[in-house]
């Protein structure tokens, strides 16, 4: 098999990846304002993110992880849209609505191969800080950690599992509420 050639000018010189991946982002979003969409894109510009996707999840998921939505799926969908249509940013923010079409539970590894395979790497995955509990009693979080990074988002201030201790340098905290 041959290799592909090409051509280039004399002194070129490849430019520098400063770009890092995706990141997706897990939540209901029902309580997500203008300020703390646009709190989220500054950050995701300064850590100079490619893609940020935005997956809210069905209410039946919802029902089955125990996190109470009062708004439904289609209704959250819509107000998120809204609230992307006024973000200018350098990101490419995208709406992922593969759950709705499924209209079912949707376990958290399948949505995660789902978006993964779809998405060029590296992958962040984002999620509010009752969401990375329960992520991390679930068993293939231990295979996920080494896939991807995890961003947490210190949104309910509730206290962080002890079980993210072991894998301290795969996660960190943000807090969009103040904008940092």
């Amino acid at each position: 098999m041959a290799r592909d050639q090409i051509k280039v000018p004399f002194g070129y010189e490849p430019p520098t990846e400063t770009h890092k991946g995706t990141i997706l982002l897990f939540e209901t979003f029902e309580d997500w304002t203008e300020t703390k969409l646009h709190a989220f894109t500054r950050w995701a510009e300064e850590r100079k993110f490619v893609r940020a996707v935005f997956y809210p999840q069905h209410e039946e998921t919802l029902r089955r992880m125990d996190i109470r939505c009062q708004q439904p799926y289609y209704a959250r969908v819509k107000h998120l849209e809204n609230l992307l249509e006024q973000v200018d940013s350098t990101l490419q923010l995208d709406l992922d609505k593969w759950e709705g079409k499924r209209k079912k539970y949707t376990p958290i590894d399948t949505s995660l191969t789902f978006l993964t395979d779809k998405t060029p790497g590296p992958h962040f995955v984002c999620m509010s800080d009752r969401y990375a509990n329960l992520f991390v009693t679930y068993p293939s979080f231990k295979e996920w950690i080494k896939k991807v990074r995890l961003v947490i988002i210190n949104q309910f201030h509730v206290p962080l599992h002890g079980k993210l201790n072991e894998y301290a340098e795969r996660w960190e905290v943000v807090d969009f509420g103040n904008g940092s």
